[in-house]
């Protein structure tokens, strides 16, 4: 089965819509790893904590050495460093390590647009790598 990657577009605070993702894929059944610099990590830390007040969503910084727990989102720097190949959300500019081996992976995109270019780039790369694509704006 070839690996599925949706892109968001449009996402005006790409954190704070990155939260609404993880809570859907969490639902999936799937493990759920993010792929997050270290610096927007902690942002993204505490906006999962306070998102919703009557859901909480189990997640943590991932250090890999301790083991993961099933239904636990994992924050990392790099993909390639989960324990599992299940769903990648990927918050980076740049082509997460590994991306290519995952179920799904969910690509969030800013309005900015070193962004954007980024994020058509990464596109390309699916697209060669036979990936099925598609395409939702987060602005609507």
């Amino acid at each position: 089965m070839a690996l599925q990657v949706s892109f968001y577009s449009d996402a005006a605070e790409p954190l704070q819509y990155a939260c609404r993702l993880i809570r859907r894929a969490l639902a999936s059944g799937k493990p759920v790893g993010v792929c997050v610099a270290a610096a927007q990590a902690t942002r993204l830390d505490e906006l999962l904590w306070s998102f919703d007040a009557t859901e909480f969503i189990p997640h943590r910084r991932w250090d890999g050495t301790t083991p993961a727990v099933p239904g636990e989102v994992l924050l990392v720097e790099d993909a390639a460093r989960l324990p599992h190949r299940g769903l990648l959300l990927n918050l980076g500019d740049d082509m997460p390590s590994d991306a290519l081996a995952f179920e799904r992976v969910l690509e969030v995109i800013g309005q900015a647009p070193e962004r954007v270019q980024a994020g058509r780039a990464r596109y390309r790369v699916y697209q060669q790598a036979g990936a099925r694509l598609d395409h939702f704006s987060a602005a609507g």
